[in-house]
C-alpha cells in the first residue's frame, strides 16, 4: 500500500459533499475567472498560447478573438470613468489597511490576555491576506492611472517602482 492510495482511502471518508462545494469555489477564487465573451455571453475569453496579446472565446461554436487594445479600448467605452474607478480603488485599499491594522491590535490584545501564540499566528495570517488585498486595489489603481490595463505582461515591477517613489517623496502629483 503506498502513501497516494492510504492517503485516497482516508481522504474518501472525510471529504464529503460540501467540502467539495467549498474546494470548488476556492478554485475559482484563487485562480480567478476569465471575462465571459461579449459575442456568444455562453464562452469565457482565455489567453491563446500561440499570441500572448490574443485573447479567444473557449466555446467552440463561436471562437471569437479580441486583442488586448479592443479589450482596452472597450473598457473605455463603457462609460466609466477612469480616474473614478481609481480613487474608488485606492479607497477600498485604504479601508483593507486600517481593517488589517485593526485585526492585528485586537488579535496582540487577545493574544496577550489569551496567553495564546496561536491566537497571534492566525492573525497574522489573517493580516497577510487582507494586505495582500489592500496592495491588488492599489495595483489596480495605479493599472487605471497609468492606462495599463491589458497588457500581454503585467507591468509589476513598474508598479512597484511608482509606490516606492511615491512612499520615498520623489514623485508627489
Amino acid at each position: 500500500m503506498g502513501i497516494r492510495s492510504f492517503l485516497s482511502a482516508r481522504l474518501a471518508r472525510r471529504v464529503g459533499p460540501e467540502h467539495r462545494t467549498f474546494a470548488a469555489m476556492t478554485g475559482t477564487v484563487l485562480g480567478g475567472t476569465h471575462a465571459a465573451c461579449p459575442v456568444c455571453r455562453r464562452g469565457h475569453l482565455i489567453g491563446d498560447p500561440e499570441a500572448p496579446n490574443l485573447r479567444k472565446c473557449d466555446d467552440p461554436t463561436c471562437g471569437a478573438t479580441f486583442t488586448l487594445a479592443e479589450m482596452g479600448r472597450t473598457f473605455a467605452l463603457e462609460g466609466a470613468d477612469v480616474r473614478d474607478l481609481a480613487r474608488e480603488a485606492r479607497r477600498q485599499a485604504f479601508v483593507l489597511f486600517l481593517a488589517a491594522v485593526g485585526i492585528g491590535v485586537l488579535a496582540a490584545a487577545w493574544a496577550i490576555l489569551a496567553h495564546s501564540r496561536l491566537t497571534l499566528l492566525g492573525a497574522m495570517l489573517l493580516c497577510t491576506v487582507v494586505l495582500a488585498s489592500a496592495l491588488v486595489q492599489r495595483y489596480r489603481a495605479w493599472q487605471l492611472e497609468r492606462g495599463r490595463l491589458f497588457e500581454a505582461r503585467a507591468p509589476f515591477g513598474a508598479f512597484v517602482a511608482a509606490e516606492l517613489s511615491g512612499l520615498l517623496g520623489r514623485d508627489r502629483p
